[in-house]
């Protein structure tokens, strides 16, 4: 086979591989543009108090402001008292939140800071630092597995 024969024949094969690598790039950049409307979606569940944040959050794992809420939760054996201690968390919070002055509407530039086939890291302005929220794929279903405040 003559040179531009050949040329031809490995630029055919390389288009396909590099048109999955562009589709899967933008899969990823779409997928984490997801996980900042999901972190933010979940934040505001929680800070408000609402139900539907406990179906977003990974129990299991949670860390939240360097607390081991994950630890804590996997002590609990009772299936009413794990909805419970749900339930009490997600009020606390939002009392917490709103009494320290907490405003959800003052969080501001929401983006991913990393993002990897593991989870997605996205960060969000304060005036007290920056809050920043981890969201892995559980399962099929996002979850929210750290919330922290960087200073």
């Amino acid at each position: 086979m003559k040179l531009p024969g050949l040329l031809l024949v490995l630029l055919a094969a390389a288009v396909p591989l590099l048109t999955q690598c562009e589709k899967s790039t933008h899969d990823m950049s779409r997928h984490a543009a997801g996980d900042t409307t999901f972190a933010k979606n979940a934040f505001s569940s929680l800070a408000k108090g609402e139900a539907a944040a406990a179906a977003m959050l990974d129990w299991n794992t949670l860390t939240i402001f360097g607390r081991n809420l994950g630890a804590e939760y996997a002590e609990i054996t009772s299936e009413v008292e794990k909805e419970k201690y749900r339930t009490t968390f997600i009020s606390n919070f939002a009392t917490s939140f709103r009494e320290s002055g907490g405003n959800i509407n003052a969080l501001a530039n929401w983006r991913v800071v990393h993002h990897d086939t593991m989870k997605t890291e996205v960060a969000a302005d304060s005036a007290n630092g920056v809050l920043t929220i981890v969201v892995m794929n559980k399962d099929g279903v996002d979850k929210v597995v750290s919330l922290n405040l960087v200073k």
